[in-house]
């Protein structure tokens, strides 16, 4: 199937992360120590190669309409949601909220399992404020604080963090388990605090890569986001090296190849990122990815590719993106080839609408400047730097924005501190923060 008869079809893009599960793993050398003595990987177990029939086996249980199945509808909601974060068919999400509410009118009290893949279904389409109020729900009968983590993902997302940090904080101690340990550790990295962040993930990572019947798709996950937090600390071999053995586990895995193809890009390793972020396209046919794609082709000379790429990512932004869950990444992608400007500040501030959290204000904020909106711009990027995040994105989008309003120490302040983070942070900004220094 090429790519057209995939945005023919149902538009497919995979969440940053299902309900109570950012996963990461640690890779440094201040950790071998205690590497050591932390589980031994397990065998992996291609789940993801039964899926098929194991869907279909729960369809036909579903199909028998017996009203008072409960569980039938439940599985299946639970597997759809796995393929979908394997294959990112979109589809498969909307299957998933389909039979968990089936599942829920078969018992409507109490079916705590059907209500936490809605609320799944929900985050995966960027329904935030419908998966809190589900999460909610189920906190209001089901008293146990190892929901709180669940609720924090959500908070995460939409930029309550102050939120987040109570309900993280709610956790009694003997409960602060491996889903607790990853999303204190989306907190951190958030809020400043990188290499506590990957330090905090080590125990969860190693626990999760040791359990045999985990989906590998979850196992390669783990270090899918080593990947990028080592990207974000400037670790490049390291961040390609955890992508790597992310895909040894999972084989295309499209996030993957998709952050791959955005190491190589930056380290202008345009054959690789080229290679990566058309086997990442293939399978979830993200702007940002078509975008490193076009990137390479034009790097290599190939500017009819690259042209007909630019073609593929229009036609997202028309017909690809029904569900709006690739906004952010669309209007970042016109906003950093500075091409339908007006559309990406368009798109972005009805992404802020559904998702205030940094990178949308931050996303608002480069999308605002590139349109010549500057004090639109300067508002939303302070609002992105309220934590002074570790990331050199957020970094030079600051520096350029203060560049344009003649505060030349806060512009120097800024594109030094993208650089020390990662000194190849993006193909050419990271030579352009160079430059604007030098002429400083």
């Amino acid at each position: 199937m090429n790519r057209a008869t995939i945005f023919a079809g149902a538009f497919a893009v995979a969440a940053i992360a299902a309900i109570g599960l950012w996963p990461a793993y640690l890779r440094s050398a201040s950790a071998a120590a205690r590497a050591s003595a932390l589980p031994t990987a397990a065998p992996v177990a291609a789940d993801y190669a039964t899926r098929d029939a194991t869907i279909a086996f729960w369809e036909r249980m579903v199909a028998h309409h017996n009203p008072e199945d409960m569980i039938s509808p439940r599985n299946a909601a639970q597997q759809y949601l796995q393929r979908y974060r394997e294959r990112g068919d979109i589809d498969d999400v909307l299957r998933a909220e389909r039979d968990a509410k089936l599942s829920m009118r078969a018992q409507p009290r109490g079916n705590v399992g059907a209500e936490l893949e809605l609320a799944s279904a929900f985050l995966t389409l960027h329904r935030f404020a419908d998966a809190l109020t589900m999460t909610r729900h189920v906190e209001s009968y089901f008293h146990d604080d190892r929901m709180y983590p669940r609720e924090a993902t959500l908070d995460l997302e939409v930029g309550a963090y102050d939120r987040a940090r109570e309900r993280l904080n709610a956790v009694s101690l003997r409960d602060r388990d491996d889903a607790w340990r990853v999303i204190e550790s989306r907190y951190l990295e958030l809020t400043g605090h990188l290499a506590q962040a990957r330090e905090l993930l080590a125990t969860a990572t190693a626990n999760e890569n040791a359990v045999f019947d985990n989906p590998a798709q979850q196992r390669a996950w783990y270090f899918f986001r080593a990947g990028e937090m080592a990207f974000e600390a400037g670790e490049n071999d390291a961040a390609i090296a955890d992508e790597n053995e992310a895909l040894a586990i999972f084989p295309n895995y499209s996030e993957a190849n998709r952050f791959k193809a955005r190491f190589e890009c930056a380290l202008h390793r345009w054959k690789a990122c080229l290679d990566d972020a058309t086997a990442s396209a293939n399978v979830v046919p993200y702007p940002e990815t078509l975008g490193y794609e076009a990137d390479a082709q034009r790097a290599l000379g190939d500017a009819a590719g690259a042209a007909r790429t630019d073609d593929l990512i229009g036609t997202i932004g028309r017909i690809g993106n029904a569900q709006h869950i690739s906004d952010r990444l669309l209007a970042t992608y016109y906003a950093d080839h500075r091409i339908h400007t007006a559309e990406a500040y368009r798109i972005a501030k009805r992404e802020l609408l559904a998702r205030d959290d940094i990178f949308t204000e931050d996303t608002l904020a480069w999308a605002a400047a590139m349109d010549g909106r500057w004090e639109d711009a300067r508002v939303h990027e302070r609002r992105a730097l309220r934590f002074d995040t570790e990331n050199a994105l957020l970094q030079y989008h600051a520096g350029v924005i203060a560049l344009h309003f003649g505060e030349r120490a806060e512009a120097r302040t800024r594109f030094e501190r993208a650089l020390a983070l990662n000194p190849s942070f993006h193909p050419y900004f990271a030579d352009d923060a160079r430059a604007r220094i030098a002429r400083l």
